[in-house]
């Protein structure tokens, strides 16, 4: 940890740590002397609760020439000072300062909506005394001492909360990773335990694992972050890659360069990645391993001539825990930086410093937008340490090639300038008015927008309990509320009633891995919505209190006994067969309309489609789609076609078939059905119910929305469409009725005989 001044580890002192201790109602004023001097004046006074002493840190802060900044939706309180940051978060023992972490006994809280920060002083670390008398009932706090105490009594309970009110929004700072890497007795670090293969020797990954990818460095070896030789490559990431708490993802793509369009790698994660480390064996190889991960590629792929590496390799390194490897073969002393984008769904790894080519502003009744393009994804952080006067959008690892210009009619913002630092970080200096905005973040290919807006008042969001917090300053019946539930676009929306406009209108920024942000706007009959842009498919309820409604998310796992994914197969530009005047397309959407009819009636089963029109999805993403949701059961559904010999059809065949497989990933899923099992109880109630020719189960271990979920899966073939009489039975709604009961059957039978764990 870099050597703090001594105005900042004073303010250190304030914060830090709360002692345990049950508040009492009863509050007692005390004195706050520092180095001497009594402070006066404060709007808050320091205070003892339950024999705590309670201080307003915001004011005490600001008069050392500090900044004080707070971050409602994530309940953060951040203290700014020269270069220095100490970030708290309310109700959570963890804190970040410059980027490392601090374990606290006790997190910052809400005392009479107030916000506490606790104070606790660490002498033996920093050298600084806090010392309680309790016959002048005051807290001396020493900012040049020597750790041997100055006051009368010594109190180790000595503590010093803050005042804050949430004058202005700041971004989001996530926590740092928990641990660094374990050293040894030279004092060189070295690979943590979790680099080590955990898979059991009778064990298989689910995939081969790539030679190359699954070797670790031999004991000793220090694990390379920059300070290589100069025939090594070199690590010139301007930023650490943070460590959040975030549900399992799957890596479903990895882009090359050709691709990209730059000498750049992106690797594609279907959800926010958790944790990524990454090191530099002593043979040049760059070992980038993402945790918390399913892999979806394999194998290598193409390394091509713009970039300073000779081969590249993926696999899943490791199945407890599960971690995604890539391992790029780098040459000679090449220069390389890791970032992950603002969603933390992409992961870059460049061999180049990115280049903002562009930057522009266009304002509108709403908001203010500054748009930075580069030739990949800009990283960017927020900072606010310009507050009230400015804004600065840091790029990591970036040159910046593009001018400074204004806000024309900006509501917040007046112009902002471009530059960069010798770190190898670009910035924008955004200039802003006297209203301080809010400000939300969005993302493209290759551009990210800063968008600054009006502040909504009167809603605050809480990460730690996944709960939107509205005040009761308007009337609302919460059991009429009209909900759209458009999970197929990560979107769900309460209308809520007009008088609802009192809340404001704009974005509140959440990126916690669940939810993107939550947005306020006004539709055309004066109605309020209120819409969660989420990162995962949720499920909401609502409830009041005294003083809130109270909206809360819930993975689905967390409210339904039984979820199952309906897949209708092909749509948009792929329509399956085309025979005898039926579309496989056309009729598997019919089919799994009238099976969602049954399963949406039915209040144990909560139940999700990959498609709801005649639109074009991948079958990586049906699959990836199921996965997110973690759901208990796949069922996709298609009809058949039969050929002699290719373009030449047989209409002869006829009749049902059901094709399953068991893999790896479902054998890892936490249910007692499998694949196998479901074909079985679905073919033998197609065919009970429909009297039609029974083909059979079939194993088919290479379809892909079969072997990519993690749960039992089935796909259906309900007929064949180059038979005359099966197409026409097909095409009749009351025998696509039939079908549809005997699947729900099939469903509910499978929960019935073998009820997921949860």
């Amino acid at each position: 940890m870099k050597k703090l001044s001594g105005k900042f580890l004073f303010l250190f002192v304030l914060i830090l740590i709360f002692m345990p201790g049950v508040l009492s109602a009863e509050a007692t004023s005390v004195r706050l002397v520092i180095d001497g001097i009594e402070v006066p004046d404060l709007t808050a006074p320091p205070i003892i609760l339950n024999d705590r002493t309670l201080v307003p840190v915001r004011e005490v802060f600001e008069r050392v020439g500090g900044v004080v900044g707070w971050h409602s939706g994530h309940r953060q309180v951040s203290l700014f000072y020269g270069d220095d940051v100490l970030v708290l978060t309310i109700d959570e023992i963890n804190a970040n300062l410059n980027g490392t972490f601090i374990e606290m006994d006790i997190p910052a809280i809400i005392y009479n909506d107030r916000t506490m920060v606790p104070l606790r002083f660490p002498a033996e670390v920093f050298g600084f005394d806090v010392d309680w008398d309790s016959t002048e009932r005051a807290a001396f706090v020493n900012s040049t001492g020597n750790g041997n105490g100055n006051g009368a009594n010594t109190n180790t309970g000595t503590n010093e909360p803050e005042v804050l009110s949430a004058f202005s929004e700041i971004p989001y700072i996530p926590l740092p990773p928990r641990a660094e890497l374990p050293k040894n007795e030279d004092e060189s670090p070295t690979l943590p335990e979790k680099y080590e293969d955990t898979v059991s020797d009778n064990e298989e990954l689910p995939w081969e694992s790539i030679p190359g990818t699954d070797e670790l460095p031999p004991p000793g070896v220090t694990v390379s972050q920059g300070e290589n030789s100069s025939n090594l490559a070199r690590n010139i990431s301007a930023s650490a890659i943070q460590t959040m708490a975030f549900p399992q993802t799957t890596i479903s793509t990895l882009q090359t360069p050709l691709e990209t369009g730059t000498a750049a790698y992106v690797i594609r994660a279907t959800s926010a990645i958790s944790e990524v480390q990454h090191f530099l064996l002593p043979d040049n190889r760059l070992v980038v391993d993402i945790h918390n991960a399913v892999a979806l590629i394999s194998g290598d792929f193409y390394a091509p001539g713009i970039v300073p590496v000779s081969g590249v390799r993926a696999s899943q390194f490791s199945q407890t825990p599960r971690v995604t490897r890539v391992v790029f073969d780098v040459v000679g002393s090449a220069e390389y930086s890791i970032s992950l984008s603002a969603d933390r769904m992409l992961l870059t790894v460049s061999f180049s410093q990115n280049r903002i080519n562009n930057v522009f502003a266009h304002s509108d009744a709403y908001s203010d937008t500054l748009v930075i393009q580069g030739e990949v994804l800009p990283a960017i952080n927020i900072s606010t340490e310009g507050f009230p006067h400015f804004i600065t959008v840091n790029i990591d690892n970036s040159k910046m090639d593009a001018v400074s210009g204004v806000f024309a009619n900006g509501i917040f913002a007046t112009g902002f300038s471009t530059g960069e630092r010798d770190d190898g970080t670009a910035y924008v200096r955004v200039y802003v008015r006297d209203n301080w905005p809010s400000f939300s973040l969005a993302s493209s290919a290759n551009s990210v927008a800063f968008m600054m807006h009006r502040g909504v008042s009167g809603v605050r969001y809480d990460s730690v309990n996944r709960e939107l917090r509205i005040s009761r300053d308007f009337d609302m019946n919460i059991h009429e509320l009209a909900q759209i539930n458009d999970y197929l676009n990560f979107r769900y929306t309460f209308v809520l009633p007009p008088s609802a406009d009192v809340l404001g209108r704009g974005d509140i920024s959440v990126l916690d891995g669940f939810i993107n942000s939550v947005s306020l706007a006004r539709d055309d009959s004066g109605h309020v919505h209120l819409s969660f842009n989420k990162a995962r498919v949720l499920t909401f309820s609502i409830h009041e209190d005294e003083n809130y409604y109270i909206i809360r998310a819930h993975l689905p796992r967390e409210v339904s006994p039984f979820i199952v994914v309906i897949d209708p197969g092909h749509g948009g530009s792929a329509p399956g067969a085309i025979q005898n005047g039926v579309t496989e397309k056309e009729l598997a959407l019919a089919v799994s309309q009238m099976v969602m009819h049954f399963l949406e009636a039915d209040p144990f089963i909560t139940a999700y489609m990959t498609r709801r029109d005649d639109t074009y999805v991948s079958l990586l993403n049906r699959a990836e789609f199921a996965n997110n949701i973690d759901a208990d059961l796949f069922v996709s559904i298609h009809a058949n076609a039969a050929e002699i010999r290719r373009g030449v059809i047989n209409p002869e065949v006829h009749g049902i078939e059901t094709w399953y497989t068991v893999g790896e990933l479902e054998a890892a899923a936490n249910n007692s059905m499998n694949s196998r099992r479901l074909a079985e109880i679905v073919q033998r109630n197609k065919i009970r119910t429909t009297g039609a020719n029974d083909r059979g189960i079939k194993n088919a271990p290479n379809f892909v929305v079969l072997r990519e979920t993690r749960m039992p899966a089935v796909l259906l073939e309900l007929g064949f469409l180059t038979n005359t009489a099966e197409a026409a039975r097909l095409s009749d709604s009351a025998y696509q009725l039939q079908l549809a009961q005997a699947i729900y059957q099939s469903i509910v039978e499978a929960f019935a005989d073998n009820p997921p764990k949860r």
